[in-house]
């Protein structure tokens, strides 16, 4: 049963009249995640989109996850107005209890036309397509903690789960939507692209190495998206995604966001640390 939308999860309100451009989002307690990435991203843009004009929006964002976030405490972000002109920049620090947990920079500018030349989203089994068959099936949707109580839905195209032993390299493909209140404010359709851009990149990686917890620690370093078209979350959206390398201890993780119609509307790519457990000795 969904508990909160996206509208509310990241909603940011100002701090006060005597602390300008600093802003107060409630955090929300993803179990084993503690505050999702993804609920960062989206609220530090929703902080950043505040302070530029009504006619911007975003073009793309690079983000830093430094600490676990604590669910108890309010996050505050304190943006700083880098530049302003034709492309607007910001930078984005997130804090609680006075200490850095998340940092991103996000730059803004206003829609004009362009050439259009984008990658071929893959043939696959459509979203209703693939609730069938795993309804046929008996399978529950996967638990994903950033999908509990948030309207976030998501629809894994193969028998991947973060909880899967197999190895393999394909890449890995799910159908995601999430409920809003309000969708046609293209603002927040762009905050909750951004919550949803985070979801699963990290495993990409990892998947023809070995299995979260198990094999390798993991977690995301970083996180980065380019917008190309105003998306609508509400609708169903393909991640078509890939872990394209591998080394040092890290994974790069990339991804494709496309419309059922085949329109690109966003690009992510993605660091994480893909760290070995030592096994143990007999």
């Amino acid at each position: 049963m969904h508990h909160e939308t996206l509208d509310t999860l990241l909603q940011v309100l100002p701090a006060g009249n005597d602390q300008p451009d600093r802003y107060v989002g409630q955090p929300y307690d993803y179990g084993p995640l503690r505050i999702y990435g993804g609920h960062f991203i989206g609220q530090a843009l929703a902080a950043a989109l505040a302070t530029v004009p009504d006619d911007r929006a975003c073009h793309s964002l690079h983000a830093y996850f430094l600490k676990a976030g604590d669910p108890g405490e309010p996050i505050h972000y304190d943006v700083e107005r880098l530049k302003d002109g034709g492309y607007m920049t910001r930078v984005v620090r997130a804090s609680q209890r006075g200490e850095s947990v998340f940092f991103m920079t996000a730059s803004f500018k206003s829609p004009e036309a362009g050439d259009t030349p984008q990658p071929v989203m893959p043939s696959v089994v459509t979203a209703g397509e693939r609730i069938e068959a795993r309804q046929l099936a008996g399978d529950d949707r996967f638990p994903f903690p950033f999908t509990i109580g948030t309207s976030v839905e998501i629809e894994v195209l193969d028998d991947w789960t973060p909880r899967n032993p197999r190895r393999d390299s394909d890449p890995i493909r799910l159908w995601m939507r999430a409920g809003l209140k309000d969708s046609t404010n293209p603002r927040l359709q762009q905050c909750a692209l951004a919550y949803l851009s985070d979801s699963t990149l990290l495993f990409n990686a990892l998947r023809r190495h070995g299995q979260p917890f198990g094999t390798h620690r993991i977690t995301s370093l970083d996180h980065a998206l380019w917008f190309h078209q105003t998306p609508d979350c509400t609708d169903w959206l393909l991640f078509d995604q890939s872990g394209v390398a591998a080394a040092d201890g890290r994974g790069i993780n990339t991804g494709y966001l496309f419309r059922r119609d085949g329109v690109l509307i966003a690009t992510a790519a993605q660091e994480s640390m893909m760290r070995r457990v030592a096994p143990q000795s007999g």
